[in-house]
């Protein structure tokens, strides 16, 4: 068994240290990734006007009549003064020949008060000029910029080897043998000092003593990144989860849909209403519209950084009724285990210090693919070295 498991680890270790070793230094970075992005681009997000921020719905209108290929999909909208708002835009469908115009996805930053364009790019261009930086490493993070939902699956499938791998290396770490406790100790230590001792330490001690923290970022990269596919039905099997508004519309006939009448603002609008009534006492900080399954979803907080998951409102696009609700800390123990995966991944479910913690599990990550790597090659060049001999 033991031999079995050593093999299993060694092999999926080797598919996926790349991934993981990417995955973990632009983590690294992303712990910060607000923060990073101001500090690079100051212009994008500070608005100098003083006064009363104009209507979600007028921003809206301002960046569709200015760029009228363009049709915006989602905006944060500011809770705080001096701040801008941001709305994603992308390409209509060309009545000529009813396929998107050929215009790439932008990002455009409004002061909430004046309305004046501060800022726009291209979201997720690449790759390393300052206005790129961030979103570009954000893309790679999650799929790697690989088109369609390749790269999604693709990281998808690692985290679960992750997740699996992870039982599998602390099974080995357990000693064989008596007295237990003294012989699992050394497996806590760093030890050795020449190279392949000291790698092999590292590897080792590094994965215990981090493995509670290691473990929950596995997992929430698999809620991520597959979460319809694998996570939530794993979930469900301990608690019950129910299909979000996004996969239950995805599953109705197109012609049951609906089509677009309600507006940004008059969605804005019913979101406050239905939060008041609700008790939501967090500010909109999003808002987007799915034009393929005509629904409005309303988040309220902003830039991620509600300790226990925003909380989210659904609202029909044609006639504004409610049509689903994501409350943080309400539903079953399966839907708040599953919106805390994000807050987790980012480290904001303990605030500031959650952010550092992830910042460093990251690069813990990276050197754990690195050493896993090399102890490989070295046991790798040993067999081959002994094969050899024996010839």
């Amino acid at each position: 068994m033991r031999a079995i498991l050593v093999l299993l680890h060694r092999y999926i270790g080797l598919a996926t240290a790349v991934f993981l070793l990417l995955a973990g230094l632009t983590g690294s970075l992303l712990a910060f990734n607000h923060e990073l992005d101001e500090w690079l681009n100051p212009g994008f997000y500070e608005a100098p006007a003083e006064g009363q921020a104009l209507p979600p719905g007028t921003l809206v209108d301002q960046v569709q009549t200015q760029h009228p290929r363009l049709q915006v999909w989602y905006m944060e909208y500011p809770n705080e003064p001096g701040h801008t708002a941001l709305l994603a835009a992308v390409p209509r469908n060309d009545p000529a020949t009813g396929k998107p115009f050929d215009d790439p996805n932008q990002v455009f930053y409004l002061d909430p008060v004046s309305g004046e364009q501060t800022g726009k790019r291209f979201w997720g261009a690449c790759c390393f000029q300052r206005e790129n930086l961030i979103p570009f490493i954000l893309e790679f993070h999650y799929n790697l910029t690989l088109p369609g939902n390749w790269g999604l699956v693709l990281m998808g499938l690692v985290a679960i080897f992750w997740v699996i791998d992870c039982f599998i290396a602390l099974f080995l770490t357990l000693p064989r043998g008596r007295p237990f406790w003294k012989k699992w100790s050394t497996a806590w230590k760093i030890k050795g000092w020449h190279a392949y001792r000291l790698n092999m330490d590292l590897h080792r001690a590094g994965g215990l003593w981090l493995w509670l923290l290691l473990l929950p970022i596995a997992i929430s990269s698999v809620a991520m990144n597959l979460p319809s596919q694998v996570f939530k039905p794993v979930v469900s099997l301990l608690s019950p989860i129910e299909p979000s508004v996004y996969e239950a519309r995805g599953r109705m006939p197109s012609d049951q849909l609906g089509v677009t009448r309600l507006t940004y603002q008059q969605a804005y609008e019913r979101a406050q209403e239905e939060g008041k009534r609700l008790g939501l006492t967090a500010a909109i900080g999003e808002l987007y519209y799915s034009f393929e399954y005509n629904f409005y979803g309303a988040g309220f907080g902003q830039h991620d950084t509600e300790a226990h998951g925003k909380s989210w409102l659904f609202f029909h696009g044609t006639d504004g009724r409610l049509l689903g609700q994501e409350i943080a800390g309400q539903g079953t123990l399966g839907e708040r285990f599953y919106r805390l995966q994000l807050p987790i991944h980012g480290g904001r479910i303990i605030g500031f210090t959650g952010q550092v913690l992830i910042a460093v599990l990251g690069l813990v990550i990276a050197v754990l693919s690195v050493t896993g790597i090399y102890i490989w090659w070295r046991k790798w060049l040993a067999r081959r070295s002994s094969k050899m001999r024996q010839r």
